[in-house]
């Protein structure tokens, strides 16, 4: 059988659309390549915000004009928003496109995606996720996503219970529990991202400490008061929508890891917590992004 490979370098911060486009109409979660060129051993930082490169593969069949045709459309969309160089297509084997590999990619100072039993240049320490060869990690990559983990490297989840809210892939949820989290609650409207959550937590070995559902807050599964962190990294809209629910989750001593919204909405959702007696502390930024943490005063 023959396969399209699509492929294109776009901005990091586009890196999360363009991937969810081709997950959803290629074969399979999409490829994302992050560039590298650094040796972090000698205190060399990778590039802020690279260009990354994404690539999805489309079965030579029936439904292959449909797909190129619903991808075609979606980055017209997207060249609203940013410049896009035009869609790279080439033609695969099955053996070519089954045996696909890709390195390891390191995500804030200790998270690495791997696949499984090739996690050279990892290092004590490190929180790996494995993932299958051929497959890949649609998210981690936005600078919102990187702030959120070196936050979490930053606290003790060491027996805690955490809510991810919008899991999406669920990187945080993995994340969370690989740095010790006893159990972690994630839950998201698409049932894309529930279905790729439980996916990429059952290839880690951590689905028996993940409860993930489809659908939003209020829920009976999301108790009040019974989170040590959540972790928020979705936009300042459903930030303000689930502040109440959000803040209402967590244990008197607990904290919100949120990320995901622009430096110019900082202010109107740091006012929209503290309608509902939420502290906001520890702003964070990188580039336009803005994330920070939310505690009970």
């Amino acid at each position: 059988m023959s396969w399209t490979e699509l492929s294109i370098e776009v901005p990091g911060e586009f890196a999360e659309p363009v991937s969810h486009l081709f997950t959803r109409h290629g074969e399979g979660p999409a490829v994302v390549e992050l560039p590298g060129g650094y040796n972090p051993d000698e205190g060399e930082r990778p590039p802020v915000n690279p260009n990354v490169l994404i690539k999805t593969f489309i079965p030579a069949d029936a439904t292959q004009k449909s797909r190129m045709t619903m991808i075609d459309v979606g980055l017209r969309l997207i060249r609203h928003l940013c410049d896009l160089p035009e869609l790279q297509v080439r033609e695969v084997h099955d053996d070519e496109w089954k045996n696909q590999k890709f390195d390891p990619i390191r995500i804030g100072r200790r998270v690495v995606i791997a696949p499984p039993g090739e996690i050279e240049g990892a290092r004590e320490g490190d929180v790996v996720i494995p993932l299958e060869p051929g497959l890949a990690f649609g998210t981690g990559h936005h600078p919102t996503t990187a702030m959120v983990l070196a936050a979490m490297e930053e606290v003790d989840l060491g027996g805690c219970r955490v809510l991810d809210a919008g899991c999406g892939s669920g990187i945080l949820s993995i994340a969370a529990i690989l740095m010790s989290a006893n159990e972690a609650v994630a839950f998201d409207v698409e049932e894309d991202a529930v279905r790729s959550t439980s996916q990429n937590a059952e290839r880690a070995a951590v689905l028996s400490k993940i409860n993930v559902f489809h659908g939003s807050l209020p829920d009976d599964r999301v108790e009040p008061r019974t989170f040590d962190f959540v972790l928020a990294n979705i936009s300042a809209n459903v930030l303000k929508l689930l502040r109440s629910d959000l803040v209402a989750a967590l244990k008197p001593d607990g904290a919100i890891i949120a990320s995901g919204v622009l430096e110019d909405r900082y202010d109107e959702v740091l006012e929209s917590f503290a309608e509902v007696g939420g502290e906001v502390y520890d702003r964070r930024q990188t580039e336009d992004w803005t994330s920070f943490k939310v505690r009970r005063p």
